[in-house]
């Protein structure tokens, strides 16, 4: 198993990305940018993802999804871990509502899956645009169910902070004992 820091990809940063910052017909070098972190072993995401990419109809995005099929990574081994984040949405001390555990636990969608796939791995951060509401009973938001397992998650402008250069080239790495340190001037963060 790799030891760095890889990142696992959730739906709604792509989609928004594609959307919004990064449209795919005028911003290419950050999907290029995204393709070369794959292609690097850092970036992924997993099987689910893509099927939440493909549903509805053909645009930019799913073409994207068909193209790079390696980006997404098959999740059923990650069946137990998504056992252990079942039991605990169905604790009863949690309190959540039936809405929340039913649209948390759906197998089809991504969110369990991706915090499963990650604590399986061990050495995956899930990059999401969900923000931690760990009073709500709502909704189970993913960085809060990713706690469960101890599986850390970063926002999407953390991960170009440290991994994109100011045109979306990949930046050069060093492993510096511990830590990943960014070249030149950005201080280590750990690996």
């Amino acid at each position: 198993m790799p030891s760095r820091t890889r990142y696992l990809f959730d739906s709604d940063v792509l989609i928004a990305s594609a959307r919004l910052h990064y449209c795919l017909g005028y911003c290419a070098a950050f999907w290029d940018w995204l393709a070369g972190g794959h292609k690097a072993g850092l970036f992924y995401s997993i099987d689910k993802v893509k099927s939440e990419l493909l549903e509805g109809d053909k645009d930019p995005l799913n073409s994207w999804a068909v193209a790079h099929s390696t980006f997404f990574q098959n999740s059923l081994d990650s069946l137990p871990q998504w056992g252990a984040l079942a039991k605990i949405a169905n604790d009863p001390a949690n309190q959540f509502k039936a809405s929340a555990k039913a649209k948390f636990l759906d197998e089809e969608k991504a969110d369990a899956w991706l915090i499963a796939h990650a604590a399986h791995e061990g050495n995956f951060v899930i990059v999401t645009n969900e923000r931690s509401e760990p009073q709500s009973k709502r909704e189970i938001k993913l960085p809060d169910a990713a706690s469960w397992l101890n599986v850390r998650t970063v926002r999407l402008y953390d991960v170009l902070q440290l991994h994109a250069g100011h045109n979306f080239s990949q930046k050069a790495m060093a492993i510096t004992g511990n830590s990943l340190s960014i070249l030149p001037g950005i201080p280590p963060v750990p690996a």
